[in-house]
């Protein structure tokens, strides 16, 4: 039979498609297999009861929940592979070493996955196909690294780069989240005090200056306006951010948008030189942890393309993988297409001349990671006084606009 659904995919964007099942359990089976997390589910053909409206909403909530704790989940992959390769290195067999780490999971929906992976390895699948079957929890790069350990029989000690990576990827992104927190609360706070200001402050005040009947100052009849506005029509605010978000997933899920939004990313000021240098980071050191794990030179390119997650690098790297199925060299091959710095394209060409370009690419990723932390701190240091200076012109212009008639009105009485 064949199955419409729609489904989440692991960026929480809904996606409509077909699935040919036997019965709708083994449709919603085959959806989550792909990574996907089904909302509705009707057989093709057959019109959807109203009566089961409701339990459409309850699967949609029942998808947002999963969505939710399989984004948990994610988080649980560095610990997870630490553990891992721990166990591993003293020699424990890997049912072994995933029964002890499945006693210790907490997340309910992680430590099902593993149980997964655990049955499939006793049914006669390799860890890495195992694993595959979750490839929205573990990444292509994962799974590929554990395949290549399993055939070199090091897969203690991929594991154990797995978890250095994982526990760098996670250092690097919390600290970015953390330093951005605190402006982002200012900004806020600062903004809530400023409606507050125009609709609960500003309403009492105007009310002397409608009773004296006098022509007002320009910017007192601005502020006036503006705290009008905002007393009436303040649901224009939320829907006007709830346009803004229905037009970015829209145009992000077109190639043309897509290629604009991305392009807007590179560019955009101050945030740029951060997103910039996040690119190079996820590329060189990527490719290089795979390099290093001696996989597929074309493959690496392959899979380190989909992990920078910007169609135009996308595109750049695919070229360059070309370029240097033709014979060209990795250095060569990325210099034509010039989105490494200059610097970095030296470093690959020294690290391909001493035959040493996985430990080069790994080495440069760590150089960015540490200049990435330093840039985050310096934009943190910008944000955060240009925020307080600019509420406290616009809170001043306020209370200078009130003030005017108010010192008017004391010079006709004196």
């Amino acid at each position: 039979m064949i199955y419409v659904y729609k489904a989440l995919n692991n960026k929480g964007e809904e996606i409509t498609d077909t699935v040919d099942a036997a019965n709708e359990s083994a449709a919603r089976q085959k959806i989550r297999k792909s990574g996907l997390y089904p909302v509705k589910i009707s057989e093709q053909g057959k019109t959807v009861h109203t009566g089961s409206r409701l339990a459409g909403i309850k699967n949609y909530a029942e998808s947002i929940n999963e969505f939710i704790s399989r984004s948990g989940a994610r988080k649980q992959v560095g610990l997870f592979s630490r553990q891992m390769a721990t166990l591993l290195r003293a020699g424990m067999p890997l049912l072994t070493s995933l029964n002890d780490i499945i006693e210790q999971i907490d997340n309910r929906t992680f430590k099902n996955i593993i149980i997964d992976v655990r049955e499939k390895i006793e049914e006669g699948l390799s860890f890495s196909n195992a694993l595959s079957r979750h490839s929205d929890i573990f990444s292509e790069i994962y799974i590929n690294m554990i395949r290549v350990g399993e055939n070199l029989g090091s897969l203690d000690e991929v594991v154990a780069r797995l978890a250095d990576m994982e526990q760098k990827k996670v250092f690097l992104l919390s600290r970015i989240r953390a330093a951005l927190w605190y402006p982002v609360f200012m900004l806020t706070f600062s903004m809530l005090i400023l409606v507050f200001l125009l609709v609960k402050i500003i309403p009492t005040i105007s009310a002397i200056f409608v009773e004296q009947n006098r022509e007002l100052p320009l910017p007192t009849k601005i502020v006036l306006g503006l705290s009008n506005f905002l007393t009436d029509f303040w649901i224009l605010i939320p829907l006007f951010f709830l346009l803004l978000w229905y037009l970015y997933k829209r145009a992000s899920a077109t190639p043309e948008g897509r290629r604009k939004i991305d392009e807007y990313k590179m560019k955009l000021p101050l945030a740029s030189r951060l997103y910039n240098k996040l690119i190079v980071y996820r590329f060189t050191m990527n490719l290089g942890m795979l390099m290093t794990n001696r996989v597929d030179l074309l493959k690496c390119f392959e899979i380190v393309k989909k992990i920078v997650n910007n169609c135009i690098i996308e595109e750049k790297i695919e070229r360059a993988a070309k370029n240097i199925q033709e014979g060209s060299s990795i250095a060569q091959a990325l210099k034509k297409d010039e989105f490494l710095p200059k610097l970095v394209i030296g470093m690959i060409s020294a690290g391909e001349a001493s035959d040493k370009v996985d430990e080069m690419l790994v080495n440069i990723g760590n150089v960015y990671e540490n200049e990435i932390d330093m840039l985050v701190t310096s934009l943190t240091g910008i944000i955060e006084p240009l925020i307080i200076i600019l509420m406290g012109v616009i809170i001043g212009m306020i209370v200078l606009s009130v003030m005017m008639p108010i010192m008017e009105m004391n010079l006709m009485v004196q």
